[in-house]
């Protein structure tokens, strides 16, 4: 009787603190380690080491009668469309087309496509001729 008359004390009791927080039998510190081990396994494998992507002035992906005529064909008239065509000179230089018609000079990535002229013959040309 004199165990059951005694005030408890505040606190942990000492059965908590002896059983731990998971169960050995639990399956739970299993699965947490097998979804770890498969975390890193894809960590190491995205992270790995892969090939020098290849350059786009290495691969050109049009040929220079289709950068004529990507470029022609934002010209506004036919003659300005057959100038281009006849006297146009092309380079490709880091992924990037250069176009020159006479004074005339214009680009575009291979990517976009988008033909921006870059001086004033070449706005004249393509919007007046």
């Amino acid at each position: 009787m004199m165990s059951a008359d005694a005030p408890r004390r505040p606190g942990r009791r000492a059965s908590a603190i002896a059983n731990p927080l998971v169960s050995l039998r639990s399956p739970l510190p299993l699965l947490a380690a097998g979804v770890g081990i498969a975390v890193l396994v894809i960590a190491i494998v995205t992270l790995a080491s892969r090939p020098a992507p290849v350059t786009p002035d290495t691969n050109p992906a049009l040929a220079q009668a289709e950068v004529l005529a990507l470029v022609a064909h934002e010209m506004r008239s036919g003659n300005a469309a057959a100038r281009v065509i006849n006297e146009g000179q092309v380079r490709l230089e880091d992924g990037t087309w250069y176009i020159s018609v006479g004074g005339a000079h214009y680009h575009f990535s291979q990517r976009n496509r988008i033909v921006v002229a870059e001086d004033q013959a070449a706005i004249d040309l393509q919007y007046r001729s």
